[in-house]
């Protein structure tokens, strides 16, 4: 995970409140996820994940068929508290430590436009995972949306496309 979480900010979470959805699986449908991903497949509704409260929220989708290569295919959407992990950075800065973060991986990183204050893109050859994340300022969140399986670069602008529509929900 390019996240790195600070032990004071999640000590001081357990206290406070934050702009965390109360339903993480709100944000993507199975049907928007099918469409883009996996055409031929049914994907069923995704499996929320509170247990990092107060300092995120997830919810994962898979589905088959099983490969040899990455197993089974997955989608993970995480909602995270720029309050409680990354308190008092900017979005800049937030941005800049997930491509550093992604290069010292040797991960190929790119910027998104159009989704809250910065995103950014982020694949690494061989483990079939690509994250397309962006921070909302506004909102008080950090949202990414992580495919599992195949060719992931050629699913980039659909993984791109999926996060968006995330980040409407928000």
């Amino acid at each position: 995970m390019y996240h790195r979480f600070r032990i004071g900010a999640l000590a001081l979470g357990l206290a406070a409140g934050g702009p965390l959805p109360k339903d993480p699986c709100a944000l993507l449908k199975p049907a928007e996820i099918q469409a883009a991903l996996a055409p031929d497949t049914k994907i069923t509704a995704g499996v929320p994940t509170t247990k990092s409260l107060p300092l995120a929220v997830s919810c994962s989708y898979t589905w088959g068929p099983r490969t040899p290569q990455w197993g089974e295919s997955s989608l993970l959407v995480m909602v995270i508290d720029l309050s409680q992990a990354w308190p008092g950075l900017s979005a800049e800065q937030i941005q800049q430590g997930v491509l550093l973060s992604a290069k010292g991986d040797k991960a190929d990183a790119s910027l998104i436009t159009g989704v809250g204050d910065a995103g950014v893109f982020t694949s690494k050859a061989g483990n079939y995972n690509g994250r397309a994340e962006a921070v909302l300022e506004a909102k008080g969140v950090h949202l990414s949306v992580e495919f599992h399986g195949g060719e992931v670069l050629s699913h980039k602008d659909k993984i791109i496309a999926l996060l968006k529509g995330a980040a409407r929900r928000l």
